[in-house]
């Protein structure tokens, strides 16, 4: 269900620099969490801070399994009354059965916001965009609710790109038109494959393809999305054990690619000897074959990916 393009992945990418973007991102998902005990709960089932939020503040979070891998990553909105957990990549099925799991005697009820439309707005101009659109300039880390059409819409900060953005929910019935406002203020409707290539490039990484079983969240870059200061949680104990030592063996690195790399490939070689795994690949409209890496620090030297040579770059790639 995700919409890959609208008909020119390089204008649409081109939409980043020269205005915004604006893509629908399909694959993002909305779970409400209430009860008197919601705070609590969900603060103990991921890696950052719930409790301690005031309730127009919001972070991005990981769910982890027990050996402390990122299953799936989250934005979690904190609202008077009740928790908004975003979900990205598509992993709300898997998110609110490992919630309904861990409820035993929690007064806690999980409700999915499928009526809730996701967008990301990404660009030179977004911030300017929502000013003259909403009227509102957001802080980092805070959220705001506004009315558009007769319904309230919730916008927050959230960098996707190398450009200034914002994620955007906004109920189904009035999503049409407020695409057709977006539009008329100067957005331009982009696809996830443009997306993707400014995601890469800017080395942003993302849960859904550079972490996963066998990644740390350290070795994806995902460590902005951790709390060492909060209490237990799944993982807990090995993310304390990882801060302690300062030091893990991989991290993320951008990837240049001499071809285009099957969508199954898992392991990186170097020299015959597996020394990382790829995350995102994408064709750049600039830089051609580009990806995202979970590689050894150590490694160096022309690596391979299922018959396909790559060298390893620093983050983010240099663009334009």
């Amino acid at each position: 269900g995700r919409v890959n393009d609208f008909g020119d992945v390089a204008t649409e990418f081109k939409s980043f620099a020269a205005t915004a973007g604006l893509v629908p991102l399909r694959a993002q998902n909305v779970l409400r969490v209430t009860g008197s005990d919601r705070l609590d709960f969900v603060h103990g089932q991921i890696t950052n801070e719930v409790k301690r939020l005031n309730p127009d503040e919001f972070r991005t979070a990981l769910m982890l399994n027990h050996k402390g891998h990122a299953l799936a990553q989250l934005q979690v909105l904190k609202r008077a009354d009740d928790l908004l957990l975003v979900v990205e990549g598509g992993a709300i099925k898997q998110v609110q059965a490992q919630l309904k799991a861990h409820i035993i005697f929690d007064q806690v009820k999980l409700e999915p916001q499928p009526q809730l439309s996701a967008f990301t707005l990404q660009g030179k101009d977004a911030d300017a965009l929502v000013q003259d659109v909403f009227g509102v300039t957001l802080t980092p880390q805070k959220f705001i609710e506004v009315e558009f059409s007769g319904e309230t819409v919730l916008i927050y900060p959230l960098k996707r790109s190398a450009t200034s953005g914002f994620d955007i929910l906004v109920p189904a019935e009035v999503a049409g038109s407020f695409v057709t406002t977006l539009e008329a203020a100067g957005a331009n409707l982009t696809g996830e494959a443009a997306l993707l290539s400014a995601r890469v490039a800017a080395g942003i990484p993302l849960a859904e393809t550079e972490g996963g079983e066998g990644v740390l969240p350290q070795e994806a870059g995902l460590e902005p999305a951790i709390s060492y200061t909060k209490g237990c949680y799944l993982g807990q104990e090995i993310m304390a054990r990882i801060e302690a030592r300062g030091k893990v063996r991989r991290s993320l690195s951008g990837l240049r690619l001499s071809a285009r790399v099957a969508p199954d490939t898992k392991d990186i070689m170097l020299n015959g000897k597996k020394v990382g795994r790829p995350g995102a690949v994408t064709e750049h409209p600039e830089l051609g074959w580009i990806g995202l890496a979970v590689l050894r620090s150590d490694s160096s030297g022309e690596l391979e990916l299922g018959g396909v040579t790559a060298t390893a770059v620093a983050l983010p790639f240099p663009v334009g």
